[in-house]
């Protein structure tokens, strides 16, 4: 399944059109000199400006800018504005003039990144470890990939012979470094987060030509979680999803420039797999950006932290490279899922900021980005992945012309013949027209997809007369010769639908069609609504609501519970109490707390269901309302936001997913403490065996020194802080050492609590 290039895909009014206009409106807010300056200030010129703060000046320095370059040559593709291809080629400009002042062929926004990966010529393991987070280091990979990337759009999107240049140039100086690396080392490195550099150099290879860009490519395939995908093995529990998702989208681009049919089957499987089994209804997945337990959702329901955007984002990309190496009916229908329900909601509709974390707690919300201030991974995804809605409307399969998704969009195709406009308001309205503007008669074949979640297109008629097509897969399929004005028509009923968690708990959401419904819970302490540019800025902070007295939905189909009001629009009725709410399109649905997962239960055990949510509230509400700060240790992005700091570490995940992380050292991390207002020091920890202890100190003063011996599992222990300890400084410096010769038990969890 081949698409089309973006520019030939113009969208015609509706919810994704608008969704392009307000996120060039975004993107436009941004200024290119404060993007560029970490890139000038790392090459040794004067920046022009100040850079932006946030993530963009505490070590992915460059990142955002990566993005943009990326989103300006999607936007200038989709909607044929000037403004965004001037703004990319002064960027390029600038871009080579920081490469040309180096004279290296390296040019990023990694702080100190020049030297950093100077460490690595010929530095062996030892160098390639401290590349990252051992070294103290914020992924630079990762953030270099946003380089690499960008330039890679500029010139695959809109010709850019000086962007093409300028990447080339870096991707000679990375093999010149890379060839002093043995595969150990290499290996090594690849332990830290580094987007999806074997995309790159694939990407790079079909651009070039050049066997070394494709050797590279294959040489990014991170061991660790290729081997296990191989074996069709989900060994996913408790990992970074969206440092893992990368590694996929590459495997596919990588197979697709060298024939490599394991990294092919390994993205393929990979895809299934977390799509089938990790793939909640908004199409997105992970809680705290992790691949929780297969088979407890609890997570998923009750933390605040749920699916990442940035996730969908890649889970499309590879949606879209599967399709065009190996099709099959299932990558459209998760396409429609995500750009419908997760894609589109995630970005504000009239001031345009991105959401990172989308929440599946009930009556929870989501927090959105402001231009000037947040910088954070899903708004670099989110400008992108808002300019591409056009990539997948439109297909061509084994020579047949592919409607795939039906949104309202005009196709430019001289190699069928002419052009093709499909008129809809669907889903609000089920009749879909097509009409194909030919320039003279022609034949073909034109392939109409028929979602999973259909009963099947109705009423089909080319010009008013009923007609008969073949039925194939996931499509209906129309051969005949076409004549220029001809209108094809069909209507495409909405099918209620109930859908569980992937569990099987007891918990359910509803679809009209391709939409998921949500309920509007009102917009009382939305704290953060519009995030600042602190670190956490990016989590719904708000207090959450409890489950006791959610109403509980009567286990039954979805047309026994739903009733129509008006298009898009339904009424949800309750067992438990009696009565009903509306129910509206989760894309909709902003400023406001939702809900969109509900819990059911059979007509005799409704008392039971009820009791097992209250019970769900006695101890969580209460801790997270006396909550100050906390970090899960062993994650990514809540050590990297508190600062974390450690020698000798090791991070373990047991067979839940869950993460702890010990030292043979000492480790700290800051904890947020802005009201001076905590007073005991709760600390998570697993013991797995043997003789272990460790010194815990806050703000440099002792707090306790421990010792344990044998097995004890995990377990929390809690500290009381001294009155004294109420004054001075916002950030609190919490460590933890080992014992001399000796470890820590892992640390799992800490909360400074009121």
């Amino acid at each position: 399944m081949k698409t089309f290039s973006l520019s030939q895909v113009t969208l015609l009014e509706g919810p994704f059109a608008r969704a392009v206009s307000t996120d060039l409106g975004y993107v436009l807010a941004l200024e290119p000199d404060r993007l560029l300056a970490p890139f000038l200030r790392e090459s040794g010129l004067e920046p022009r400006a100040a850079s932006y703060g946030n993530w963009e000046d505490s070590g992915l320095d460059g990142h955002i800018g990566g993005h943009c370059l990326s989103a300006l040559a999607l936007l200038a593709a989709a909607t044929g504005e000037a403004e965004p291809q001037r703004r990319l080629e002064y960027m390029v400009a600038e871009l080579a003039r920081a490469q040309d002042a180096l004279g290296t062929g390296y040019v990023g926004g990694v702080p100190g990144g020049a030297a950093l990966f100077e460490t690595l010529r010929g530095g062996g393991t030892a160098a390639a470890t401290a590349l990252g987070w051992a070294g103290g280091h914020w992924v630079p990979w990762y953030n270099l990939h946003k380089t690499f990337a960008g330039l890679i759009d500029a010139h695959r999107l809109l010709g850019s012979v000086q962007a093409l240049e300028v990447v080339v140039r870096l991707a000679d100086w990375w093999l010149g470094v890379a060839a002093t690396l043995d595969d150990e080392a290499f290996e090594a490195m690849l332990d830290t987060e580094f987007g999806g550099m074997n995309e790159a150099f694939a990407d790079l290879a079909a651009i070039t030509g050049r066997r070394d860009h494709a050797d590279m490519a294959r040489r990014f395939s991170h061991r660790a979680i290729l081997d296990p995908l191989l074996e069709r093995r989900d060994g996913l529990t408790g990992l970074h999803a969206n440092t893992q998702i990368p590694k996929a989208v590459g495997y596919a681009a990588t197979a697709a420039v060298r024939g490599d049919k394991d990294l092919l089957e390994a993205a393929r499987y990979f895809w299934h797999e977390v799509v089938a089994n990790r793939t909640v209804a908004i199409g997105g997945n992970s809680v705290r950006e992790h691949f929780h337990a297969l088979g407890d959702f609890t997570p998923m329901i009750e933390d605040r932290e749920g699916p990442e955007t940035c996730n969908t984002y890649n889970m499309l990309k590879l949606a879209k490279a599967l399709a065009e190496t190996a099709f099959e009916p299932s990558l459209l229908d998760f396409a429609e899922r995500a750009v419908y329900n997760h894609q589109l909601a995630s970005q504000h509709p009239e001031r345009g900021g991105f959401v990172y974390f989308t929440p599946m707690r009930p009556r929870h919300y989501r927090v959105y980005s402001q231009a000037d201030l947040g910088m954070w991974c899903c708004v670099g995804t989110g400008i992108e992945a808002q300019a591409k809605y056009g990539e997948f409307v439109f297909g061509e399969h084994e020579g047949a012309l592919a409607v795939n998704l039906y949104i309202p969009a005009e196709l430019d195709a001289p190699e069928f013949g002419g052009r093709f406009r499909l008129e809809t308001a669907f889903p609000a309205d089920e009749h879909i027209g097509l009409t194909l503007d030919l320039d003279a008669p022609r034949a073909f074949a034109l392939r109409l997809r028929v979602p999973d979640w259909s009963d099947g297109l109705e009423g089909l008629t080319v010009n008013g007369h009923p007609v008969e097509a073949a039925s194939i897969p996931g499509a209906l399929v129309l051969e005949r010769e076409w004549q220029p004005g001809d209108l094809v028509a069909f209507r495409l009923p909405l099918r209620l639908r109930a859908e569980r968690l992937p569990d099987g708990s007891p918990w359910q959401a509803y679809f009209a069609g391709p939409v998921l419904l949500a309920s509007r819970d009102g917009a009382h302490h939305l704290d953060g609504l519009e995030a600042d540019d602190s670190r956490m800025g990016h989590v719904a902070r708000g207090p959450l609501l409890g489950f006791a007295d959610l109403p509980v939905v009567a286990d039954a189909p979805a047309e026994d519970v739903l009733t129509r009001e008006a298009p898009l629009r339904y009424r949800l009725a309750f067992a438990d109490p009696e009565g009903a709410v509306e129910l509206v399109p989760f894309h909709e649905v902003h400023d406001t707390r939702y809900t969109v997962y509900w819990p059911v239960a059979d007509a005799d055990r409704v008392a039971e269901r009820r009791a097992a949510l209250l019970a769900a509230d006695s101890e969580s509400l209460t801790l997270d309302a006396t909550t100050v700060d906390k970090v899960a240790f062993g994650e990514q992005q809540p050590e990297s936001d508190h600062g974390f700091r450690g020698e000798a570490t090791e991070v373990s995940v047991d067979a839940q997913g869950r993460r702890s992380r010990a030292t043979a050292a000492r480790m700290s991390v800051g904890l947020n403490d802005p009201g001076r207002a905590g007073r005991v020091l709760r600390v998570g920890y697993r013991h797995a065996g043997g003789t272990t202890g460790v010194t815990v100190t806050l703000d440099g003063e002792p707090v306790a020194t421990e010792a344990w011996e044998g097995e004890h599992g995990a377990f929390e222990v809690d500290y009381v802080l001294p009155a004294e300890s109420g004054t001075g400084s916002a950030v609190r410096e919490l460590e933890f050492t080992a014992p001399a010769g000796g470890s820590t038990p892992g640390v799992t969890m800490v909360r400074l609590l009121r």
